[in-house]
């Protein structure tokens, strides 16, 4: 054990350590425990946390610029996901190419961005590579993120509460299995399913959601056969044709368990998630019929949901549009089990 002490200390010293991450990172495993966290929270006892929160030792040292005087107490509960900030990169300069030059199978699913100026794909096959890609649409900056532990496929528009553009990256830490993401400009903390600040300069707000829809590439090619799609060209060697998590949607196994487990569906069922008038509200995705509308009441609020060519819309009672997102259910039943409310069409 000493010497196995010593040789992980002389990697820690050299830098070394970050090359090894590296590798099992470019390998796919992206479960693995980063290796001098054990350490470095053996030798550090936390500080005394000025908001009274007990900040997690990695996050501490990863982000020494977060204003840690304001802060969620559930980010005592962070865990480290394995790679370490940034060791997950995110994609700041994303490359296009037209949706027929597509390499991979058309089954591959993708969050698709209908704008004046055209339609933008991001294929999964990347984004489980990366979890957020910053772009520009329509002139509008957009976080477009995908957290594959929790299947949370979210995106976000890129202005901080106080008027600034930031990037955001992904920080290496989760929260009930969910990514926790930081903006680059303050460094405040994230939770990627929600865009609830965790911690920093911006506590208390939320990030604005952005709308998308979640496609095929096949159905995408039909519908918008000019759309663009991401490139393989993101300037990192990944093997974008292979899936670091192969067989996690499918199990009914976690690399992190949830601190709730709701049986009222299989927690790995995605549903489709957004706020009614303040409450959070989800519905089984692949419930969900095609050509159909739905009209659900939420504490007296009416909501509309119409799919077609499974693309969906969600109307609130004034007739707006309620933008949406998608996740795994046992991540949103963990995260809004008192406050949610679930609507089951095959309940109507």
């Amino acid at each position: 054990m000493g010497v196995a002490l010593l040789i992980v200390g002389l990697l820690i010293a050299s830098g070394q350590i970050r090359k090894i991450e590296a590798w099992l990172i470019d390998r796919g495993l992206l479960g693995s425990v980063v290796l001098e966290q054990g350490i470095l929270d053996s030798i550090n006892e936390p500080p005394p946390s000025e908001s009274g929160v007990d900040i997690p030792n990695f996050l501490r040292q990863s982000f020494p610029r977060t204003d840690w005087s304001r802060a969620d107490p559930a980010i005592a509960d962070a865990l480290s996901g394995g790679p370490s900030k940034d060791g997950i990169p995110a994609i700041d300069e994303p490359h296009f190419v037209p949706i027929s030059s597509f390499a991979h199978p058309d089954s591959v699913q993708a969050l698709v961005i209908e704008g004046s100026r055209g339609v933008k794909a991001y294929p999964y096959n990347i984004l489980i590579w990366h979890e957020i890609v910053n772009d520009t649409v329509d002139g509008v900056p957009v976080a477009v993120t995908f957290c594959p532990l929790c299947g949370s496929a979210v995106v976000f528009e890129r202005v901080l509460p106080d008027g600034e553009i930031s990037t955001f990256g992904v920080s290496g830490g989760l929260l009930e299995s969910n990514m926790i993401m930081f903006d680059r400009t303050s460094e405040t903390l994230w939770q990627q399913s929600t865009g609830q600040s965790l911690a920093g300069k911006h506590f208390g707000h939320r990030l604005p959601l952005h709308k998308f829809q979640l496609l095929t590439v096949g159905e995408t090619k039909a519908q918008f056969p000019a759309a663009l799609i991401l490139s393989d060209s993101t300037g990192y060697a990944r093997d974008y044709s292979r899936n670091p998590y192969a067989g996690y949607d499918e199990s009914e196994g976690f690399y992190f368990s949830p601190s709730v487990t709701d049986k009222r569906y299989p927690a790995k069922d995605i549903f489709v998630a957004f706020t009614l008038n303040g409450t959070p509200v989800a519905a089984p995705w692949l419930a969900l019929e095609n050509g159909r509308t739905y009209s659900h009441t939420v504490d007296g609020h009416s909501v509309t949901l119409a799919k077609a060519d499974n693309k969906l819309a969600v109307t609130g009672p004034d007739g707006s549009d309620i933008p949406f997102y998608f996740e795994m259910w046992f991540s949103w039943a963990v995260q809004h089990q008192d406050a949610g409310a679930v609507f089951d069409p095959r309940g109507q």
